[in-house]
């Protein structure tokens, strides 16, 4: 689950908005985690800073940062020239991060883009707040990234398929623990295998109808 999101103006470092989801302390977010966030934020700002010192037009940049108990997504918007943030359960699933993240930037932009230098200004933030209920929406209330496979077949339906040779042994031990509460950062880590293969076999998986995600 995502615990927060925040925009960031990438002029200088102000936070414009924070949305809150979930509290840090419930899912093991310590304070070295916070730390190193906002020093990748300051270092971010102080590239854009320094290339726009130069005359360069600072491109768009997109980061993420896994750790054993959270995932840390980073965006930043070149039209707006905020940075937008999350900070989520490690279990979330990156791509659908990236996307949500993507998703509230262009919101952001369409529904402020006259705000945002108003903001500049004068340091006025009310505006912002109506991006909250979208921020809520886009995210399912932080939820859009939870994924937690499930299996559609009965287990003897399984082991059949695994006689047929169309699964092998192994992903026929993923799909047997995919009881709609386990996350693939859990299965990974049962085997001892990186979430990316991991992935790879529960995509299989759903192209033969055997578990939905």
């Amino acid at each position: 689950m995502i615990y927060k999101i925040y925009l960031i103006d990438g002029d200088n470092g102000i936070s414009i908005l924070e949305a809150s989801f979930k509290d840090f302390r419930e899912g093991g977010i310590d304070k070295d985690i916070i730390t190193g966030f906002f020093k990748e934020i300051n270092r971010i700002i102080d590239n854009i800073q320094n290339a726009m010192a130069k005359g360069k037009k600072k491109d768009e940049l997109m980061r993420t940062v896994e750790s054993e108990n959270s995932t840390i997504v980073i965006f930043y918007h070149p039209p707006s020239r905020v940075l937008f943030c999350s900070i989520s359960d490690a279990d979330d699933n990156t791509d659908r991060l990236i996307d949500v993240i993507r998703k509230i930037a262009n919101r952001f932009w369409k529904k402020h883009k006259s705000d945002i230098e108003l903001f500049r200004d004068t340091t006025e933030k009310n505006r912002f707040q109506t991006i909250i209920a979208d921020i809520e929406n886009l995210t399912h209330g932080g939820t859009i990234a939870e994924v937690f496979p499930k299996l559609l077949i009965a287990v003897s339906v399984l082991k059949k398929i695994v006689s047929m040779g169309m699964i092998s042994n192994f992903e026929f031990q993923i799909a047997v623990r995919c009881d709609g509460k386990t996350s693939p950062l859990e299965i990974s880590r049962t085997f001892g295998k990186p979430q990316r293969e991991i992935y790879e076999s529960l995509s299989k998986l759903v192209q033969l109808d055997i578990i939905q995600l």
